[in-house]
């Protein structure tokens, strides 16, 4: 690691803990410091495609800080800088920049980079709100370990964002209904997007995403939830056109009390379904015609083992064809276990153990990948 990465680990570290005083106490009436900070080590042991092996250890570091401003009872804006930063020696110098898009196959900003990861306007009114500009939306299935098929921007110690507006209404029997209209570069979308998906074609400029989903932690059933994704002009044709890439997700979650001490054991599920995918050829994968595009997760979870204490287990499978997860890469087994551990209310420190495989060998490769790696971090939130 050269002085410079080491001098940034170590600046951005500092940084977090006056931040983190500023946010115990508004800045003013109406302007607040907000954000986050997250490290640990991360270990990950490599059998690759080519046959080779590899071994990668790190001490990573993601610092998310800004200020949010109420400038009416209606109206409110925020503005964060987000970074991430690593020990390994592949970190690139640190750089700030107002990025644009992410290039698809990647999973947000490079190590060593930074960026203004939100800045939006919201007007909110009884029962609906409208956000525009940059902002941060997820739709993950609840549980210890929590996770989506199709939108979860920065995840993990990841930067990513969503460009575009953001419709919300709260309905009076607890379902909640989203509309985002994002605004997709030709370098590539905001958020992760697989291979092949690809958006130098004008038209696949704007992309939709709606949403359907009853929340409440309280009940038996503590999630239900469906949504769509839509991606104009976004999928390459083998005859050199684009086509459009649809997806469905739907996801449920329930919890039963477990012995008289507080225990919940929660049991969680989500299913995606994309009808148009690429061609086995195009991800160079055996057989003809094209790949299959489902994808889905389970998750079991057991809630406050003893108090603040949970464990969950995640298995996922995701076709070469489901081209939208920041959490399940394409044509990828997954099994994982994590540990949580809530210090206190905006405190938590987080183990991971995670397995990842190739469902079907490339090809042009002579193995399959297997991922095993493993994380212990501790996140702040102010």
């Amino acid at each position: 690691m050269t002085k410079k990465r080491m001098l940034t680990l170590v600046a951005a570290g500092a940084l977090s803990v006056p931040a983190a005083l500023l946010a115990a106490t508004p800045l003013n009436d109406s302007v607040a410091v907000i954000g986050d900070a997250r490290t640990g080590f991360y270990a990950l042991h490599r059998d690759d495609r080519d046959g080779s092996d590899s071994v990668k250890n790190e001490w990573r570091l993601r610092l998310r800080v800004g200020l949010q401003a109420a400038i009416s009872d209606a109206l409110s804006a925020r503005a964060r800088f987000a970074g991430r930063y690593t020990t390994h020696e592949s970190s690139a110098d640190p750089e700030f920049d107002f990025y644009q898009g992410i290039t698809p196959g990647s999973d947000g900003l490079k190590m060593g980079q930074s960026t203004l990861d939100e800045l939006w306007l919201n007007y909110a009114a009884e029962r609906w709100s409208l956000r525009a500009g940059r902002m941060q939306t997820k739709f993950e299935l609840t549980g210890v370990a929590k996770k989506s098929l199709d939108r979860n921007d920065s995840p993990n110690t990841d930067i990513a964002w969503t460009d575009g507006l953001y419709f919300k209404y709260k309905g009076s029997n607890g379902w909640n209904a989203h509309a985002i209209v994002q605004y997709n570069y030709e370098e590539g979308a905001t958020q992760v997007r697989r291979e092949p998906l690809d958006f130098s074609d004008d038209g696949s400029r704007i992309s939709y995403f709606a949403a359907l989903e009853k929340l409440d932690k309280k009940a038996s059933i503590v999630q239900q939830g469906v949504d769509v994704t839509w991606l104009p002009a976004a999928l390459p044709t083998a005859g050199g056109g684009t086509d459009d890439y649809l997806a469905f997700v739907g996801r449920m979650a329930a919890q039963w009390p477990m012995g008289t001490g507080g225990m919940k054991f929660l049991l969680g599920g989500e299913l995606g379904f994309a009808p148009n995918t690429p061609t086995n050829s195009v991800l160079k994968l055996g057989g003809t015609g094209d790949v299959g595009g489902t994808a889905g997760q389970v998750t079991f979870n057991f809630i406050d083992i003893a108090p603040k204490h949970s464990v969950g287990v995640v298995l996922a499978r995701a076709d070469a064809g489901w081209l939208l997860s920041p959490d399940f890469k394409s044509n990828q087994y997954l099994a994982e276990t994590r540990y949580r551990w809530n210090l206190a209310r905006k405190q938590r420190i987080e183990v991971r153990v995670r397995y990842r495989t190739d469902i079907e060998q490339r090809i042009d490769k002579p193995e399959r990948r297997k991922d095993k790696d493993l994380y212990a971090r501790y996140t702040v939130k102010f």
